[in-house]
């Protein structure tokens, strides 16, 4: 597991923090979470490491949802906070559960930067944000920060980019 307290879990006078891997949460609640790296890759959300092929020979029958065993963690993790979840994410490979998590919450999803600053959420893609970008002649359009995987973009100029924190409301 990734420590993102270097083994020295911060101390505050009136609030707990504590580090915890998505199979560590399982049972606990909080009124907050803070969901590291909520991006794609391989050791991302979900890993794309393959399992040990000796682990597949005990595992029971195999599941026929993609992801379906990190998917579920991936849930009890956001289902820890009473109160709020926060989920922290590269903005070039959001994790996919970012854009299903939008499909199902809707306006519940606020996309914003470290400081609090509201961002516009691409309308098609979900996972982007509409950032200021100019053509070759020089005209300022709005268009989705996941280009050339997402094509979307609007005439007039979009919000100024900023790195991405992504808060979802319970």
């Amino acid at each position: 597991m990734l420590d993102p307290f270097g083994g020295i879990p911060p101390s505050f006078a009136n609030i707990e923090v504590s580090g915890l891997s998505f199979q560590r949460a399982k049972g606990l609640e909080a009124d907050y979470t803070v969901l590291l790296d909520v991006s794609e890759g391989d050791y991302g959300v979900p890993s794309r490491i393959e399992d040990d092929e000796l682990l597949n020979l005990v595992i029971p029958k195999p599941e026929t949802f993609a992801y379906a065993e990190e998917r579920r963690l991936f849930y009890v993790a956001l289902t820890r906070a009473s109160r709020g979840v926060y989920l922290f994410t590269n903005c070039r490979q959001p994790s996919r559960y970012i854009r299903e998590l939008c499909e199902i919450a809707g306006d519940e999803v606020r996309f914003e930067t470290i400081e609090g600053a509201a961002l516009r959420q691409c309308p098609v893609c979900l996972v982007g944000e509409m950032v200021e970008k100019r053509n070759r002649n020089g005209t300022v359009f709005g268009g989705c920060n996941q280009f050339p995987d997402c094509k979307h973009s609007e005439g007039g100029p979009a919000q100024p980019s900023a790195r991405l924190r992504r808060r979802a409301r319970s």
